[in-house]
């Protein structure tokens, strides 16, 4: 089974409790391709979106890729699980973010916890952690678990669920009547 990475993603936690071997891929876009390629499960989260950076807007989204690979995978499984517990958090010393990095389909948080800030998009909340330790933002919405262990301060903390999307290969023969 194949789905987002790095290491410390939503879509790995969840995928682990209910595949005993998980790949890891840089984007569920890439997770798909490698799934019809091996013959294998792909998971994507349904409220997958990708936004180009640094404007932020919107380049991708579920129902994108799901329309996009019609003929090649079929939807095979749907439920809604809890996420990993996530937070908006910044390094011990900031006070209140003015940058927040952040996986655009956390938005919704940045704009309910800390509307003004500036806004850097990653591909995964793991990544949005790095670039808070790599000082290219003050701030951004991780989960709590990768959140604590890079040593930064949880400044509030949600628990949202997710639906996820369960896609196998189809066969592409098509066979008339």
């Amino acid at each position: 089974m194949v789905t987002l990475g790095p290491e410390g993603t939503d879509a790995e936690a969840e995928a682990r409790r209910h595949f005993r071997r998980v790949l890891l891929a840089g984007s569920f876009e890439l997770a798909v391709q490698a799934a019809i390629t091996k013959g294998c499960h792909a998971m994507v989260a349904a409220g997958f979106a990708e936004r180009h950076r640094p404007g932020g807007e919107v380049s991708d989204l579920w129902v994108d890729l799901h329309f996009r690979h019609l003929g090649e995978v079929e939807l095979v499984g749907v439920w809604e699980a809890p996420t990993k517990p996530m937070c908006l958090a910044a390094r011990p010393t900031v006070g209140r973010p003015r940058t927040l990095a952040l996986h655009p389909a956390t938005k919704a948080f940045a704009d309910r916890y800390l509307p003004d800030a500036e806004r850097r998009y990653v591909d995964a909340k793991p990544l949005a952690v790095q670039q808070v330790l790599d000082g290219c933002a003050e701030g951004c919405i991780g989960s709590v678990d990768v959140v604590r262990q890079a040593g930064l301060t949880v400044l509030c903390e949600f628990r949202p669920t997710m639906v996820w999307c369960l896609y196998q290969p189809v066969n592409l023969h098509i066979q008339s009547d």
